[in-house]
This record gives C-alpha cells, sequence and structure tokens, in this order.
C-alpha cells in the first residue's frame, strides 16, 4: 500500500477474569453481579428478603451512571435464577434461563439491526446448538461457538447453501458426534489421545480427572495428567464439549506443565476470551514470552525472551493491531532490528489486482498469488516506512510454480518507475537494475548463480556501511556500492515473456532496519511494570464542541484503538480537564464524535459558531486552530491561515478539500474556519512529505461528512448551521478569541 499521505494527528483498566461481587441498591437491598467493575450500581424494583433481593423485580444497572443494562425476572437471594428477560445497553435483548446469575441452557436473542437466535447460551454467549437468522434473510443452523458459527448449515439470502465445519468451509458435513454420556456427581476419568481426541486407555496420551454436576458443566476444577501421571494442566471451564474441545468454554486460570513438574505457561480468560498476560516458561523455568490480551485481542506488550533472560522481541499491540506495524528484534549479540513484515491480509486493498495484466491475490497474512498474462507484467508493492539512508535488510521468499519461466524481480528502493532499484531472477541467472529521474543508471548483464534453485528462492538485500549486498538463498551473490533509495517502497512484480500464463507465490516480505540500541524509541520498548495502567499520556490530538452539552468532533484516527481519552479546555481563563468517550465513528472519512464522560461536566456556552455544510470555492481564505506537537510546543492554541487550494483531494477525493494551511502533528481533528467564522472542515492529514518531496500540501474533511455523522449518532445531538452573522462582523483576532474556549486538547492512551 503506497502511503500517499500522513495523518497529522487509556488509562485503561480492567478486571482479568469474572468478578462477582455484592452491590448495594441503596434500598437496603442487595444483588449479585457476576460481571462487577468499579463504577458499576444498581437501582432495583421487586420483592426482598434479608437484605438481598428475592422474587421478581427489575435491576438496572448503571456504569459511572450511565445506563448499562436492564434485568426483568427472578432473583434468589439475591441471585439471578430462573425465567428472565436481559436488555443491553446496545439494543440487543436476551431471554432465558438464568442460572448462578448466567443465562445459560436454551434462550433467545434480538438485535437492534434485526438478527435474531434461537438456541442455546452459555454466561449470555451464544454457544452450542441453534439458528441464528440473519436481518438480510440468510439463516445459519448448527454449533455456535463464542458468538460465531462454527458447524453447520448456511443458506444464503440468494437460497443458495454453504457448510462449515470447526469454522472452515466444506462441501459437506461430517458427523462428528460420539453421543458420550458421563455420570453426573462422580468422578470420571476420561482418555484422551495425542490430538485430544476421546479413545480408549490402551490408545490414550492423557487422561483427565473431572466430575459434572450437569451435563457438559464440571464442578470446580479439572486437571488432566500425561498418561504416565504426571499432572498437564489445571483448568476452570464453565462447559465441557464431549466431542470437540474448541467449542468448550474456559473462565478464569488455565495452567499448563511439562512432564518435569516446572509450569509450561498460564492464561488467563474471560468469558473464554484471553484476558491479561498470557505467560510461557522455558524448561528451566526461565520466562520465555508474555503476551497482554483484552478480551480476546492482544492489547500492549508482547515480549520473548532468550532463555539466559536477555529481551528478543518486543511488539506492541493496540486492540489487536500491531503498533506502526513495526516491531524490535535484538540477537543475542545485542544488534537491534525494528523489523517490519507485510501483512497481506491487513493489506489486501493494496495488493489486490485483476486485470489485461494478470492476477494478483491474497492468500494469507504472508503469502500472496501472482499470475502474468502473456507478455505482460504484473506487480505490487507496499510502503514499508523505513528511511532510505538507514542501514537495513529487505527480503522476500518467491516459489516458481512454472519452473524456469518468467522473470521475477524484487523491487526496493521504489518511489515511482522512473525511481527504483530492481533485483531479479530469471531460470538460474540474476540481474540487478538501477533507474532513477527516468534515466538507467546501472542494468548489469544477466549472470549465472548455482545458488538459484529452480522454485523456491529467498531474495535478500543488505544495505549496511558503504555498500549494498545481494544475496539469493542465504549466499552472496554481488556487492556493489551504497545507493541512497528516493522511496521506501518495497514490492515483487512478475514478467512473463511466454504465451501462456505464469504463476509464482511471493512470502515473508520483511524490512530489518538496524537501530542504535542507545536512541532506541520509547514507544516500542516494553513497559517496565507488567500493569497496564500506564503513567503518561502517549498521543494527543485537537478537537471541538459541537455541542454546548459536551459533545467534541475529531478524527477517527486521533481515537482509534485508544484505551483511554482525556479532554482540556479553558473556560473564562481557567483550565478544565474531563474523561471522555467515543460515541460515534466513521472510520471510512476519518472522522469521531466524543462525549465527555463526567458528572461534574455542565454545559459550555451557545456555541459561537455553525456547521457550513455546502462546499466551498478554491481560493476561500481559511484558517485553522489546534494543539500542534503540544509535547514541545505547549498547550496555547495555536493559529495557522491560508486558502482552499482545491475541493478535491488525492486522485479527485471529493470527501476533502487540499488547503494551503500549515498543520503540523496535533492539529488533527481541529476545526477549519472560514473568514465568515463558521467550521468548513475538519483538519486531518498532509502529503507524505518524505515520499512526494512536498511542502504544505494538507488536507481537511468536509463539514458535510461530520454533519451526516452527527445526525447518525444514538443520541440526539442539536447543531447550529448557517453563517454566525454577529460573529461575521468580528475582525479575526477576535473571533479566535471567542473561540479559543471552544478548542478542544485530546489526550490518548
Amino acid at each position: 500500500m503506497t502511503m500517499l499521505f500522513v495523518y497529522i494527528g487509556g488509562i485503561w483498566s480492567q478486571t482479568y477474569t469474572l468478578e462477582n461481587k455484592w452491590v448495594d441498591c441503596g434500598n437496603n437491598v442487595q444483588l449479585n453481579d457476576p460481571y462487577y467493575s468499579p463504577g458499576v450500581t444498581f437501582q432495583w424494583s421487586g420483592a426482598s428478603s434479608d437484605g438481598k433481593a428475592n422474587g421478581f423485580g427489575i435491576a438496572i444497572k448503571y456504569k459511572d451512571g450511565n445506563f448499562e443494562s436492564k434485568y426483568e425476572g427472578t432473583y434468589k437471594n439475591g441471585i439471578r435464577e430462573g425465567k428472565g428477560k436481559f436488555t443491553h445497553m446496545d439494543g440487543s435483548v436476551k431471554t432465558g434461563t438464568f442460572i448462578d446469575g448466567q443465562l445459560m441452557g436454551h434462550g433467545t436473542l434480538s438485535t437492534e439491526d434485526g438478527h435474531t437466535y434461537e438456541g442455546e447460551f452459555i454466561n449470555y454467549r451464544m454457544h452450542g446448538e441453534g439458528i441464528l437468522r440473519f436481518a438480510n434473510g440468510a439463516v445459519f443452523e448448527g454449533i455456535m461457538a463464542d458468538d460465531a458459527p462454527y458447524t453447520g448449515k448456511f443458506t444464503n439470502y440468494d437460497g443458495s447453501i454453504t457448510y462449515i465445519q470447526c469454522g472452515e468451509p466444506v462441501e459437506y458435513l461430517r458427523d462428528s458426534k460420539s453421543n458420550y454420556s458421563p455420570k453426573i456427581g462422580q468422578r470420571i476419568t476420561e482418555y484422551f489421545d495425542k490430538d485430544w481426541k476421546r479413545c480408549q486407555p490402551k490408545e490414550a496420551s492423557f487422561y483427565r480427572l473431572v466430575t459434572y454436576k450437569a451435563p457438559h458443566r464440571p464442578d470446580g476444577i479439572v486437571r488432566d495428567y500425561y498418561i504416565t501421571g504426571e499432572l498437564q494442566s489445571e483448568q476452570y471451564p464453565v462447559y465441557i464439549d464431549y466431542d470437540d474441545d474448541a467449542c468448550s468454554f474456559l473462565e478464569g486460570e488455565q495452567t499448563f506443565y511439562y512432564k518435569t513438574g516446572e509450569v509450561e505457561s498460564k492464561r488467563l480468560y474471560y468469558n473464554n476470551r484471553l484476558n491479561g498476560p498470557l505467560t510461557t516458561y522455558y524448561k528451566s523455568g526461565a520466562l520465555a514470552s508474555k503476551v497482554m490480551f483484552s478480551f480476546g485481542v492482544p492489547h500492549g506488550d508482547a515480549t520473548e525472551y532468550y532463555e539466559n533472560g536477555k529481551l528478543a522481541t518486543v511488539r506492541k499491540y493496540e486492540h489487536g493491531r500491531l503498533h506502526s506495524n513495526k516491531y524490535l528484534n535484538i540477537t543475542e549479540d545485542d544488534m537491534v532490528f525494528l523489523v517490519y513484515n507485510e501483512n497481506f491480509i491487513s493489506n489486501r486493498k493494496a495488493w489486490e489486482y485483476r486485470g489485461q495484466s494478470g492476477i494478483v491475490q491474497v492468500n494469507d497474512e504472508e503469502t500472496i498469488s501472482m499470475q502474468a498474462s502473456p507478455e505482460r507484467t504484473v506487480s505490487g508493492g507496499i510502503y514499508t516506512g523505513f528511511a532510505p539512508t538507514s542501514e537495513n535488510i529487505i527480503s522476500v521468499t518467491t516459489h516458481q510454480r512454472n519452473p524456469g519461466k518468467g522473470v521475477v524481480t524484487f523491487l526496493f528502493g521504489y518511489k515511482d518507475w522512473d525511481n527504483t532499484c530492481a533485483f531479479s531472477i530469471a531460470g538460474d541467472k540474476f540481474q540487478f537494475t538501477y533507474i532513477k529521474n527516468g534515466v538507467t543508471v546501472q542494468c548489469d548483464e544477466w549472470q549465472t548463480s548455482s545458488h538459484i534453485n529452480p522454485d523456491v528462492n529467498q531474495l535478500m538485500i543488505v544495505n549496511a556501511g558503504d555498500n549494498i549486498k545481494f544475496l539469493i538463498n542465504e549466499e552472496l551473490v554481488k556487492e556493489i556500492g551504497r545507493i541512497y533509495y528516493d522511496g521506501s517502497l518495497c514490492g515483487v512484480s512478475l514478467y512473463n515473456p511466454s504465451y501462456e500464463p505464469i504463476v509464482i507465490d511471493a512470502a515473508q516480505l520483511a524490512v530489518y532496519e538496524v537501530v542504535d540500541p542507545r536512541s532506541l524509541s520509547v514507544e516500542y520498548l516494553p513497559e517496565e511494570d507488567s500493569d497496564p495502567t500506564p503513567n503518561a499520556w502517549k498521543g494527543n490530538g485537537t478537537g471541538f464542541f459541537v455541542n454546548p452539552q459536551g459533545y467534541i468532533a475529531t478524527n477517527y484516527h486521533v481515537v482509534e484503538g485508544v484505551s483511554a481519552i482525556q479532554v482540556n479546555f479553558t473556560r473564562n481563563g481557567k483550565s478544565e480537564s474531563y474523561p471522555a468517550k467515543v460515541v460515534a465513528t466513521d472510520p471510512q472519512n476519518d472522522l469521531a464524535i466524543l462525549q465527555i464522560d463526567d458528572a461534574a461536566f455542565h454545559a459550555v456556552q451557545e456555541l459561537p459558531y455553525g456547521l457550513l455544510s455546502r462546499t466551498i470555492d478554491t481560493g476561500s481564505e481559511v484558517f485553522a486552530l489546534g494543539y500542534p506537537m503540544a509535547d514541545v510546543m505547549g498547550t496555547e492554541v495555536k493559529f495557522t491561515d491560508g486558502k482552499i487550494s482545491s475541493k478535491s483531494g488525492i486522485q479527485g477525493d471529493v470527501r476533502v478539500y487540499q488547503i494551503s494551511v500549515p498543520i503540523q502533528p496535533g492539529n488533527s481533528g481541529g476545526p477549519l474556519f472560514n473568514m465568515e467564522g463558521d467550521v468548513v472542515g475538519i483538519t486531518s492529514s498532509g502529503l507524505n512529505r518524505d515520499y512526494f518531496k512536498s511542502e504544505n500540501v494538507n488536507y481537511a474533511i468536509k463539514a458535510a461528512y461530520l454533519k451526516s455523522l452527527i445526525e447518525a449518532c444514538p443520541q440526539q445531538i442539536y447543531i447550529d448551521e448557517g453563517v454566525k452573522n454577529p460573529m461575521a462582523q468580528l475582525s479575526l483576532t477576535e473571533l479566535i478569541k471567542q473561540y479559543t474556549d471552544f478548542i478542544v486538547l485530546i489526550l490518548t492512551k
């Protein structure tokens, strides 16, 4: 994916596993919340005895004063028990039988967007046999696991039928039920083979000691053993699937052991999703890795260690996404690399192509397939972000399905076809080409190498010191003087000189950039404390009030994947700070609406500006207010001005204006005003200066798209439109004074 522009642009705390806690409802009645977290309160209307909710009633749950859910049903000694109806803040409604406070067994679900489900639940999750009906008319019948179809039949809205087995598409369903029926209330031994399939004792590699209090429901801890008697694991399943262990439902801590008795790994589950640290160990007991999870996805540090305790890799995740798509790799001799591994699935749109030149198809995260039409070249590339002057290693692995046919080229230092380097192989020969400003500076003769395989080859370029080294399958084949590239793109192309299609696979495209250990960026280093509540804000942007009641507009990329948000602004010369939450997003147009989330906040004065949703003309004078580079330039609102350069952006994108207003990192999400004093856009990004060698080419999202998002919010937010005539009569300096109190500094973690 070519990155054409760059964005100018919590306190995070959670309970790792379910926490049961008694909550005082304020009327001398307590009830039990199996999903308690700090800030939870309840309102109970119904029967009670002995200070506990007892009988039918309505329990309304609030989180920090905001509605979260409503339960209408029966309680027994303060715990949900029996038939009931549960309505969540997202509008979904679940009905069924509640056991020990949880929705268990047969029930129903309906959602605001028209989906319905009838079938088995475990801990409020669709898990087990059921029928899921989609709003578009499609139907899934079969086994659900973790709220998702797992094994069964899809009848699509057009009447066509597809099948999935264990989450994978299949031509037909295999009957996998064993009709196993264990004794209830009695400790029993179950046997499993090396693949954890139930079997007879003589075929077993493992056995389990378990007591069932009801079908599929174990009573307390479950322990598994190696067949030779050593403890293999300890866990707390809520539900055990007799035929497919992947459909079992876990809660709490799970520990695995080596046969020698040392701990192999520990992990924590919250409603069957990894939540908290997943830690692995070497047989020696030394720490091998630690990954922080948040409700099923990596979030926070993911570190790996050598057995001697030295750090090996550091990855930072933000709600499942690798920070900056890079991670640190440290060799045992203390060389440090900042590594970029291309994820083809994440960047599918940048790679996939189907046209006259051929086909580029993404297979998985690490692999693509390329088919070149006769006498055509098909190619793809990605902006990897390494500095052209840095020391680095660039590599890719290719697999030629038609051995000896076609020309496979590894493009690097690519800016465009007039400025690029190319390392090519064809048959048993290789070639290097260097083009600058459309002129071929160097084009070697094809050279034969015995290191080239007919099918699979790893191509590697090492940019170090004053030299570039070219390796094929880790063998040096060429060395030249250093070239400082014009671009930072890497890619692969396939030329087909024949009259029949040729196909290759490309995999493991990576850049290893050498980093000075003494100047490592703090953003890639692991937190010294494993507590996931960092003490400093890690990002900032700008926002502005769109309604006096605490609603604030900003860019989506300012708050994407963050765990906490704080907003700072001035009122009558005094600074105020409040926590905020995201209430609406439009990722496609890079917009978000925040709401101040603090009962101590009271509305600001009437806004002195409105949203002007019509497009204004090229050449119109505009100005921006924001907090650029607040950590360096300070937290006073900054003013910059310029003109509308164009009514469209890159490749004619009509959603944005091109503006000459200077903006910097931190300006993201700030308002762009016309000289009459109304918001006409939201500053968002600038053209990539390193890539295009450009200056002061910036973009703002048109206010019409913000207006559409506001109107689509679940909350009704009143906005003022049109030109504010009183403000239009003020001088520019007076306008700025009037507006400063409504411009918000957004801090994120």
